[in-house]
Formats: C-alpha cells, structure tokens, sequence
C-alpha cells in the first residue's frame, strides 16, 4: 500500500459547502489515482490558506506520467473530470509529473473570505 501523510495549515472554520465538497471529490480522485497507477510508497497530502484562498496538493513519488498524453478515466474522474469540477468553484488544477518522476497535483481556489 501506499503511505500518506496529510499536513493542514491555517484552516480554521468551514470553507463554503460547495468548495469543501469539490475539494474533498479532487482529493479523493487524486489518491485513487496514487492507488490504481502510481505504485507509489508514499504520498503527501497538503491543505492550506494562502492570502486569496485555499490550495491542496496532492503529492506522490510514484512512476509519474507524461501529462501531454491522454488518459483514459477508468470509471473515476480523471484529470478532465478533475478540471470541471475545480472551474465550477471558481478554481484551477494544475498538474506536474515525468515517467520515473510522481506526480504533483495542486488545485487552488481564490476566497473573497477573511482569513
């Protein structure tokens, strides 16, 4: 199996339901992904507030991919999935990997929210 380590910084209180709700399916989606595709032994799992918002990551050091090449889905989400489902709060995904290299992926969500 795969090790993970979750890290939260800076989120004190609820965020609004439809941004909690996206941010927990990307997660979810994201780690599903480390399970069935990167053979990887450990992943990392950030949740933090910046100043406009909140950024997760969901890191591994699995065998990575070459994001240009499409993927299909196999029953999840997928990264297109993963996209939609960020624009429809407001937010973006972003996602860095290399065969042999894990996989970064950071999905961010600008808050019009006091910190």
């Amino acid at each position: 199996g795969t090790r993970v380590t979750l890290a939260v910084e800076g989120m004190e209180g609820r965020l609004p339901p439809g941004v909690e709700l996206v941010l927990y399916r990307v997660a979810q989606e994201a780690l599903t992904n480390v399970r069935r595709h990167a053979r990887a032994p450990h992943a990392w799992v950030r949740l933090r507030r910046s100043d406009r918002g909140v950024i997760l990551e969901v890191t591994d050091d699995g065998v990575g991919f070459d994001p240009a090449q499409p993927r299909p889905a196999h029953g999840g989400l997928g990264l297109a999935g993963m996209r939609e489902r960020m624009a429809l709060v407001g937010g973006r995904l972003t996602v860095r990997s290399a065969p042999g290299q894990g996989t970064v992926l950071v999905a961010r969500v600008d808050l019009e929210v006091p910190r």
